[in-house]
């Protein structure tokens, strides 16, 4: 086919081929639009020289899906699409060649994994309905004449997910392997066991899924997460895995399975109890968990791990096994005989060195099943590893750099670019102990950074990986799509396109234009920014997060829905906090609701005394309840039990219309109480039963001046602590 370069072209047609040269995600390395187009039409074919069949069957039903057509599969040179495997060396191994003219269109490359990825480009060029098999009346199937040239930066471009404290059924991780593919994503890390649920099926050891995949109340392992008291979790038969594993090679992602050891082990420790050391150790890891840790000093134990290693090694056929390493509780070491035996046996004074002792023993027990070992950062600590195990660096892009410079393969993925569990921005859920991590903020990394590596250093930086750590994502519906997307289309470039052609303006510009439109189109629930409103003069003021966004707004505190009035301009009232405003996608999709943020919300602020059975810890004291700053919480010293309560006295009776009563840390949904209700007393005498707490709070309607506001708590949480916060009197 022959190929025409852009020289004169009318305003509207350029206008448009710009667009389309700049729609790609991740941005192609090199990239020619020329004059004119390729129509698809009903007399089109589809054919390719693979021996496989997958790349030509998985492009014909997206485009029969969408376009309605009945696509030939005969060869031509007209009026085709031919998907073609190349013996040319300078194609590298992920990457392709896609040339599109008038008589049709070709991907040429040297693997079926770049067939594919010139494939994901191709479905970008095409109106978004490919992706949903439905398609409308304006949709036009015509391709720019297009050269692109193109190839990953990294050889390794993931995402991990973690099953274990939320879990997703088979159905919802292919949905997800599927949806990683379209962004060239070609590694699926599947944390498959940790505390609070063991989500593979090991033969040899069934109390592991029989038990150690449920949580509740007459379950092995606790509620946790707000998953409730009922039976909670759920596992993957070994069949349900290879049907995942096969799904996912067929879109080029290989998954690497993770089994968190030897801490993070609470769903073994429950279900196999000899597992762990053999004293009456009462420390909690960092996480809160108890006896959660592997005993490294029983001989019998590497047995046991041998045997699990066997089977989950037949199950994955990729290179790599995961195990971890991360956040030891040495505390139980520390207390146990046979560990202390071990560390005086081998001459060892430190844990960092025992940790690395079972490191060894995994290495070995791995590389026996023709695996390697892959496991976070704090493997690097206590000794040296084989030159072949890969080291996650999720603590800061530093522990990545001093990986590196001890010459293991490393995979960058930082917690403070790359963890979506934290927040986008501190309106919304999720965590924020590694910082606020925006799509932006994410997007800045470049995971070789400015560190001065040598030519044999800069290669072991082998890739780049998102994860998302589930403990929120129990609720609400789809907030396992919203953490990842965008963020996962930052990833995404960071790890194909070449860091000198990359620009955050350009990427959000894409983002924002089309791929919102592609993702909706594949049935994600992304995350929308939500609009700046502020109140000045009167009159409140939105900033829409972007041009072309859709922000409407309710003026009777209700959550705006996609039948609200359409914000057009400055509103004029006296009530701005009465105001709420959301951004919407097509109806479908909404931001989180926002108020205005200089608005005064007239929240009282009376003068409150706190009479409670529970004690106070050295930081987050009860005074913090009493103080009227909503972004701070009083913390109990453990975990609560049924009849422990808290009351909330005020000095004087206040006359109120509304009382809004809330536990557990502000925006991040954790350490809330579960069970119980609040009561209330307009003489701090007698007791009004109200409303029971529901996912940690609840609202009073006083009649009458209030008094008094208590917490009755009726059941234990299910966090190793609680907290309190201060009371929203209206």
């Amino acid at each position: 086919m022959t190929k025409r370069v852009l020289t004169l072209v009318p305003a509207l047609l350029l206008s448009l081929l710009i667009n389309a040269q700049n729609l790609i995600i991740p941005k192609p390395v090199s990239e020619r639009i020329g004059e004119g187009y390729f129509t698809l039409n009903e007399n089109s074919s589809v054919t390719s020289n693979e021996k496989s069949a997958f790349n030509l069957n998985y492009l014909k039903g997206k485009l029969e899906a969408a376009t309605g057509f009945k696509l030939d599969n005969k060869f031509t040179t007209d009026n085709s699409i031919i998907l073609s495997i190349s013996s040319d060396p300078s194609i590298k191994p992920e990457g392709y060649i896609l040339d599109v003219d008038s008589s049709g269109v070709t991907i040429k490359a040297s693997t079926s994994a770049g067939i594919f990825y010139g494939i994901q480009s191709l479905l970008q060029m095409m109106p978004a309905s490919v992706y949903s098999g439905k398609s409308t009346a304006a949709d036009n199937w015509q391709i720019p004449t297009t050269h692109i040239e193109d190839y990953p930066r990294f050889g390794y471009r993931g995402m991990m997910l973690d099953v274990s404290r939320t879990f997703f059924d088979a159905e919802t991780v292919k949905k997800y392997i599927d949806w990683l593919s379209h962004h060239k994503i070609n590694t699926l890390h599947w944390h498959l066991t940790d505390d609070n649920g063991w989500r593979v099926e090991i033969k040899r050891y069934p109390l592991l899924t029989e038990k150690g995949a449920w949580r509740g109340d007459n379950e092995a392992l606790a509620p946790a997460f707000g998953s409730g008291r009922q039976r909670y979790g759920g596992f993957y038969t070994q069949d349900e895995i290879k049907e995942i594993v096969k799904f996912a090679a067929d879109r080029n992602i290989e998954i690497i399975p993770e089994i968190d050891l030897p801490g993070h082990s609470k769903a073994v420790t429950a279900t196999y109890p000899n597992v762990a050391c053999d004293s009456n150790d009462n420390s909690l890891s960092v996480q809160g968990e108890g006896q959660n840790v592997w005993c490294v000093g029983k001989e019998e134990n590497y047995k046991m791990l041998a045997n699990i290693m066997k089977e989950l090694s037949k199950l994955f056929p990729g290179k790599y096994i995961h195990i971890g390493g991360d956040e030891v509780n040495y505390t139980a070491w520390d207390n146990c005989p046979s560990c202390k035996a071990l560390k005086e046996r081998e001459g060892m004074t430190s844990n960092e060195e025992l940790l690395n002792y079972f490191v060894r023993r995994m290495e070995r027990i791995v590389e026996k099943n023709g695996k390697k070992m892959a496991g976070w950062d704090e493997i690097l600590e206590g000794g040296e590893l084989h030159k072949e195990t890969r080291v996650y660096a999720w603590r800061s892009v530093e522990k990545g750099i001093e990986s590196v410079k001890k010459g293991q393969p490393t995979i960058m993925m930082p917690g403070a670019y790359c963890y979506f569990d934290m927040k986008y921005t501190p309106l919304e859920r999720g965590h924020n102990w590694a910082g606020i991590v925006s799509t932006e903020k994410t997007y800045s990394l470049d995971p070789t950074g400015t560190a001065a590596l040598n030519e044999e250093e800069a290669p072991l930086i082998i890739g780049v990986q998102g994860a998302l750590w589930t403990e929120l994502l129990g609720w609400p519906a789809k907030f396992l799509d919203y953490q990842t997307y965008p963020r996962l289309t930052a990833v995404a470039e960071i790890g194909w396109s070449p860091q000198e052609i990359r620009n955050w303006d350009d990427f959000n510009n894409r983002l924002q234009k089309f791929h919102y439109n592609r993702m909706a189109n594949m049935g994600i629930s992304f995350r929308l920014p939500y609009p700046e409103v502020t109140y000045e003069d009167g009159a409140l003021r939105a900033k829409l997060p972007y041009e072309w966004a859709v922000v409407r707004y309710t003026s009777d505190e209700s959550e705006p829905t996609s039948l609200s009035r359409v914000y057009r301009g400055e509103i004029y009232t006296d009530k701005p906090e009465r105001f709420r405003f959301a951004t919407f996608y097509k109806d479908d999709l909404k931001s989180i609701t926002v108020r205005a943020s200089n608005a005064d919300y007239k929240y009282l602020t009376p003068a409150v005394d706190i009479t409670t059975n529970l004690e106070e810890g050295k930081n987050n004291k009860i005074e913090n309840i009493t103080d009227y700053k909503f972004d701070t919480y009083f913390r109990t010293t453990r975990k609560l039990k049924a009849g422990d309560h808290l009351t909330y006295t005020l000095k004087e009776p206040v006359k109120s219309t509304r009382i809004t009563v809330e536990s557990g840390m502000p925006n991040i949904d954790f350490y809330w109480i579960n069970d119980g209700y609040v009561e209330y007393s307009y003489d701090g005498i007698n007791f009004i039963k109200g409303d029971e707490l529901k996912r940690g709070a609840a609202t009073i309607f006083p009649k009458e001046p209030i008094k008094a506001v208590r917490i009755k708590v009726t059941a234990p949480n299910d966090g190793y602590i609680a907290a309190f916060r201060d009371l929203k009197i209206e």
